[in-house]
């Protein structure tokens, strides 16, 4: 599993590697990073960032989220915004449903809630924004030292680490029990959005589904992946446009 890296105002930061792959390897660390947003990090934890070896910070967010919590980064890390909701498209402005629960049809059950976090994954597939934006990013992940973000670091970052791990060989049982690792390193924000939502008169079971990481989400975006382009090899080379030259880096920078 990845290692955790202790910065407080980042919670859900961790190494992407130091997986077994099917064939015996072991996914290297110390090489990509993923972490929710990076807008409370101090002096003092803009610079850890930099001394564990990151260099480039690849922001997910779409530009709504990129202005209200600009990320906070030290000299020498350099800074790529790839919007995988550029466009909109199904679930950019999630926040919004917590502030406006007049508007809120996902809200309406715990159930549509959840069927809401499922779209958001097959649009991760589907979308022409998440397509380049997941190009970019699997680009990016062939040099060392790259960091991937959203929000909170379990969607659009949980699709992106889950896609990498895929790639590298890593079996899908490893890869499912690593994104779930994010509903425990996301406890304690998630209670303050309960605390939150309360203030507006929402149950809390009508928001939780928004606030997890669920297996039904994840199946959702390999599921699409199989229905679509047949598996993940048709994906990125059809989808996201990636070469042979492209999947072949990354096997030689993360495996060992």
């Amino acid at each position: 599993m990845g290692e955790n890296l202790v910065i407080h105002s980042a919670p859900n930061l961790r190494d992407v590697g130091g997986q077994a792959t099917k064939d015996g390897r072991k996914v290297r660390t110390g090489l990509a990073f993923r972490a929710g947003a990076l807008d409370r990090l101090d002096g003092r934890e803009q610079r850890r960032l930099h001394d564990v070896g990151v260099r480039l910070v690849c922001d997910l967010r779409t530009s709504t989220e990129r202005s209200e919590q600009p990320d906070r980064l030290a000299d020498g890390i350099a800074y790529l915004v790839l919007d995988v909701q550029r466009g909109g498209g199904h679930g950019a402005d999630i926040a919004a449903l917590f502030t406006s629960p007049d508007k809120a049809e996902a809200l309406r059950s715990p159930e549509t809630a959840q069927n809401f976090l499922i779209e958001v994954y097959r649009s991760f597939i589907t979308s022409p924004d998440a397509h380049e934006a997941y190009a970019e990013l699997l680009r990016a992940l062939a040099r060392p030292g790259t960091l991937f973000h959203c929000t909170a670091g379990k969607d659009r970052t949980g699709w992106g680490a889950a896609l990498l791990l895929t790639l590298l060989g890593v079996e899908r049982e490893t890869v499912m029990a690593d994104y779930l690792a994010s509903n425990g390193h996301l406890e304690a924000m998630a209670v303050s959005v309960y605390d939150l939502v309360a203030q507006h008169g929402i149950d809390r079971e009508l928001v939780r589904p928004l606030l997890e990481v669920r297996e039904v989400y994840l199946n959702a975006a390999f599921d699409q992946v199989a229905a679509t382009y047949g598996d993940i090899s048709g994906y990125v080379r059809q989808a996201l446009g990636l070469t042979d030259t492209d999947l072949q880096a990354l096997h030689d920078l993360y495996l060992h």
